[in-house]
């Protein structure tokens, strides 16, 4: 699921992308999306900009007005529209021509180009939302990367609240208190602090709250004290701001930015790391996390199947043989024996096909690895002759001669 530094970054996709643009013409949504309300803009031409907080997008519509309605004055001016975005499972934004539009795009903005351009707000899974007019959801407290100030005071003055009773694993994904922090930070923070992630919010964030008191007593309120390690709070701020300063994750990465993917895996340390154990929460989403669960870890808590292909992933771009050999590739090659003449020999196999290992370097990227094919002369298989049975002589077979009953007949007995 995108999370905090995800919708940043797409906040900034459509900034640069709209950036001396005019869109015209009313947004278009797709036929299928009917859980997302139309969009009623009628701007002939308009701009558009975004901006970010937490796992929220606010798009603004703002209309152009020409010098012939200035003119006439006549009508209502429109005004401009806000839509707020909320990228579920799989959202995302794309900037495209026409033709190449995303089979998945819910909602598009046309410019007022020729040809004219496409900006997409993509949803394979279909799990995103969006709302026309509205504002910042009212529930969600503030961002973890743009308002970190307001963050940390506001979770640290609701330390009353039942909610940090609460494992700390699961505390952190609640959004009135972390807006932004997802599965892979969470995973990460707690990692990198050698936190349990099923101990208690309360025990964890206490000490940071009695040690703000105690420095506004002693007249240092705003002040903040050094320390060697950076606390939970901090390291949710640090880490959200080290995954935007890559530009691009495993949720909004495009082939033009493999290169910051593969920077976002190496990255990771703890999330979908193998070596890593896995335990499903209260809430059923799965924590990844090293050494002991904590005493607040779901009785009979079950690890659930991780991706595969994302571990393998990450492991790849961990794994140091990976700049000096390139990828292991099975080549066929073809073995074919011949006599003198050109004939094939009846005592060996017509074709021979062999699974051969060839590992291309990659450590220049000018140099590929070639197929090379040899012939490898196979020895016959020297099978002995086998000699034809010669038929046996079929003998008539004999008459057999009848029994005959002739002559015994049932003797009587006298009396």
């Amino acid at each position: 699921m995108p999370e905090g530094p995800e919708l940043h970054l797409a906040a900034r996709f459509v900034n640069a992308v709209c950036a001396g643009r005019v869109f015209s013409g009313r947004p278009v949504k797709s036929e299928v999306n009917w859980k997302n309300p139309e969009v009623p803009f009628e701007a002939k031409t308009y701009t558009i900009s975004a901006a970010s907080r937490g796992k929220e997008v606010q798009m603004s519509l703002n209309p152009i007005e020409d010098d012939k309605s200035k003119k006439r004055g006549a009508g209502k001016a429109i005004e401009a529209l806000k839509i707020v975005f909320r990228f579920g499972m799989s959202g995302m934004f794309r900037f495209t021509s026409v033709s190449e539009v995303p089979k998945h795009a819910h909602l598009m903005f046309y410019t007022a180009d020729k040809p004219p351009m496409v900006l997409s707000f993509v949803d394979v899974r279909r799990f995103g939302r969006w709302e026309v007019g509205g504002g910042w959801q009212k529930d969600r407290g503030p961002c973890i990367i743009l308002e970190y100030d307001e963050f940390r005071a506001h979770v640290l003055s609701n330390m009353s609240d039942a909610a940090f009773n609460r494992p700390i694993c699961e505390v952190l994904l609640n959004q009135k208190f972390f807006n932004g922090v997802g599965n892979y930070l969470r995973a990460e923070v707690l990692y990198r602090l050698g936190i349990p992630p099923f101990v208690s919010a309360r025990s964890v964030l206490e000490p940071l709250a009695k040690a703000e008191e105690l420095g506004e007593q002693n007249g240092m309120e705003g002040v903040k004290v050094k320390t060697e390690h950076p606390d939970l709070l901090e390291l949710c701020n640090k880490l959200a701001t080290e995954v935007v300063s890559l530009g691009a994750t495993t949720y909004n990465h495009t082939p033009d930015s493999e290169s910051s993917h593969d920077a976002f895996l190496r990255w990771l340390q703890c999330y979908y790391n193998p070596d890593m154990r896995t335990l499903v929460d209260h809430n059923g989403r799965t924590i990844w996390f090293k050494g002991e669960a904590g005493p607040l870890a779901p009785k009979g808590g079950k690890s659930r199947g991780t991706n595969k292909k994302m571990e393998a992933a990450v492991q790849k771009r961990k794994s140091p043989q990976t700049d000096q050999a390139g990828p292991v590739k099975k080549v066929k090659e073809e073995v074919k024996t011949e006599d003198s003449k050109g004939s094939k020999s009846k005592n060996t196999p017509k074709r021979i096909t062999r699974a051969k290992t060839v590992v291309t370097s990659t450590s220049d990227s000018a140099k590929v690895g070639r197929t090379r094919r040899k012939a490898i002369p196979v020895p016959a298989k020297s099978t002995p002759a086998r000699t034809k049975r010669t038929p046996k002589a079929k003998t008539p077979r004999q008459p057999v001669p009848k029994k005959t009953t002739k002559g015994r007949g049932r003797q009587k007995c006298r009396q």
